[in-house]
């Protein structure tokens, strides 16, 4: 199975996810190429990847985004296809790695989904707060499950 096709199962099976303020927003599938603007390529269908630092690169696809705009990158030339993040809008991109494989990144967003229940808009989560022992154990899971992940990240999702 290639990384693409790897990547579509994945975002046929996946839901987004919202907690509170802060939201992952999957990109459908059948128009991930579509997705692409912006990204890899411009408005005019013109690549925006040059191989310089800061700069779009080759192997990146992003699948999804969060309520500021911001990708998440699965990196194809990874061979366990790494989930990375970047701001959007910075006029550099300067990743992060987020998950240390797309299966990893699932689990991540299994726990999310859990800890969202009853949480999924600002309103609610102030009704029903991510108590201290949640979300230590979320991000000790996620921190065992991806050592090479940027913890601060998840640390700073759980916060907005």
């Amino acid at each position: 199975m290639t990384a693409i096709d790897q990547i579509k199962k994945f975002l046929i099976d996946i839901v987004d996810i919202s907690i509170g303020y802060s939201e992952i927003n999957f990109f459908p599938a059948n128009t991930l190429e579509d997705e692409q603007v912006g990204y890899s390529v411009d408005p005019n269908g013109e690549s925006l990847i040059t191989g310089q630092n800061g700069d779009w690169q080759e192997g990146w696809i992003a699948i999804a985004n969060d309520n500021m705009g911001d990708p998440f990158i699965v990196d194809t030339n990874s061979i366990s296809l790494k989930i990375l993040s970047a701001a959007h809008g910075e006029g550099a991109w300067e990743p992060l790695v987020v998950a240390d494989s797309l299966d990893k990144f699932k689990n991540i967003l299994s726990s999310l989904m859990i800890i969202s229940r009853n949480r999924t808009n600002p309103v609610d989560l102030e009704k029903n707060p991510i108590s201290d022992k949640e979300r230590q154990a979320a991000l000790k899971e996620i921190k065992i499950q991806n050592p090479g992940a940027e913890i601060w990240f998840w640390e700073m999702y759980f916060e907005n």
